[in-house]
């Protein structure tokens, strides 16, 4: 899965998370974007995460895997936009489990960077489009 950014910057992401976040205030939608570990400097991530103008419009492109009716596997490539997540709400690398453990084998784990980004408020939109935010 990829997601683009508003200035075409492309970024391969594991997985993407919607959530609810209470952030600056205000309750906001917010997607969480899952990277490996080492595909991309964390500072660069940060670089590209903090600049609103890159995050205002975020395409998410993924490819949907479905069997026709002769049993012919079709791939459909599909995008997504979300507009105004704008705010970073949180960035870090933390560990995730991959595999849980068992009674004979430990658990499975890679770090892997997240970058939570909040969606503007109603409010908000309308004070960036008036040059105010």
């Amino acid at each position: 899965m990829k997601i683009k950014l508003n200035d075409n910057t492309e970024l391969n992401v594991i997985c993407i998370n919607g959530k609810s976040t209470y952030f600056q205030g205000a309750n906001r939608d917010s997607l969480e974007f899952v990277f490996k570990k080492g595909d991309y400097p964390f500072d660069q991530l940060d670089k590209l995460f903090a600049d609103a103008t890159k995050t205002k419009k975020i395409s998410v492109i993924d490819t949907v895997t479905t069997t026709d009716k002769d049993g012919k596997t079709v791939e459909t490539p599909t995008e997504h936009v979300y507009d105004n997540y704008s705010l970073r709400v949180s960035m870090k690398m933390e560990p995730v489990i991959i595999t849980p453990a068992t009674s004979t084998e430990p658990e499975v784990t890679e770090e892997r960077v997240m970058v939570t980004m909040g969606q503007l408020t109603l409010i908000e939109k309308k004070l960036s489009e008036l040059g105010l935010l």
